[in-house]
C-alpha cells in the first residue's frame, strides 16, 4: 500500500504486508512518515499469541482468549500497563472494545469504550463512544458504503484494529463516507468527515482510493494505492 498526500505523486508512506506459509500476516512494515515494523506469532490454531512493534521504542503485545473475548496487554510509552478487551457477539464479530490503563500508583482507569453496530450484511454502520459510566454516548461515527471488495476483510480482526484501525473490523466493503460526531451542550456536532472515492479492478478490489477529509473548516486530500500478490 502506498499513501500519497495532496497529489498522487507525493508518496509519503509505503506499507508492506508479508505472509507466512499458512497465509497469515507475519509482518507489516511502515516506511515513510511512520517508520515501524510489526511482527506476529501464532499458536497452532492460528490464534495470535504475540505481536512486537519495533519503532523508536519496542512494544510487545500479548494475547489471551476466553469464550467471548480477546484480551490484549502491553505497556504504553508512559510505562503504564494497558489492557484492551475485544468482545465478540454470537456471530464472532467484534462488537465492543474496552481499554483500561493502570498507573504507577495502581489506579485503574477505563479510557475507551467503543460499541460497534452492524447492518444485515455485516458492515459497520455506527461506532458509539461510551462514557466510563457505561451508558452515556460521548460521540459516534457513522458510515455509508458502496459495493467493492475490502482487501482487509479476511485479515485477523484484532490485528487489523491494532495496525489498520481505519479499516473497520468485519466490514465486507470499504466505506464511501464517514462522519465523526461529539456530544456538545446536549446535542451532537460534527468533528470531521471523510469522503472516499475508489478506482476498482475487475474483481472489485480497489486499485486506489482518494480520501477527502474536512475538519475545522479545512479540507485535505490523500491517496492510497493497493498492490496485490
Amino acid at each position: 500500500i502506498q499513501v500519497a498526500q495532496d497529489v498522487t505523486t507525493n508518496v509519503i508512506e509505503d506499507i508492506v504486508i508479508t505472509y507466512n506459509q499458512d497465509e497469515l500476516v507475519s509482518q507489516v512494515s511502515f516506511n515513510g512518515v511512520l517508520s515501524a515494523v510489526y511482527t506476529f506469532d501464532y499458536a497452532s490454531n492460528n490464534r495470535l499469541e504475540t505481536a512486537i512493534k519495533n519503532s523508536v521504542t519496542t512494544t510487545t503485545y500479548n494475547f489471551s482468549y476466553t469464550a467471548d473475548s480477546v484480551f490484549l496487554e502491553y505497556t504504553d510509552l508512559n510505562g503504564d500497563p494497558v489492557e484492551k478487551q475485544f468482545f465478540t457477539d454470537t456471530q464472532n464479530r467484534i462488537n465492543r472494545v474496552v481499554t483500561r490503563v493502570t498507573d504507577a500508583a495502581g489506579n485503574f482507569t477505563q479510557t475507551e469504550d467503543l460499541r460497534y453496530q452492524y447492518t444485515a450484511n455485516f458492515n459497520v454502520n455506527r461506532i458509539n463512544r461510551i462514557d466510563a459510566n457505561g451508558f452515556t454516548v460521548n460521540g459516534y461515527s457513522e458510515f455509508t458504503y458502496e459495493f467493492n471488495n475490502n482487501p482487509f476483510k479476511d485479515m485477523n480482526d484484532v490485528l487489523r484494529l491494532i495496525v489498520f484501525p481505519e479499516f473497520i473490523p468485519y466490514t465486507r466493503y470499504l466505506p464511501s463516507s464517514r462522519i465523526d460526531y461529539t456530544a456538545q451542550a446536549g446535542s451532537f456536532v460534527i468533528d470531521r468527515s471523510f469522503v472516499y472515492s475508489y478506482a476498482l479492478q475487475e474483481d472489485e478490489f480497489p486499485r486506489s482510493r482518494e480520501i477527502i477529509k474536512t475538519e475545522s473548516g479545512a479540507t485535505t486530500s490523500s491517496f492510497e494505492f493497493f498492490n496485490y500478490l
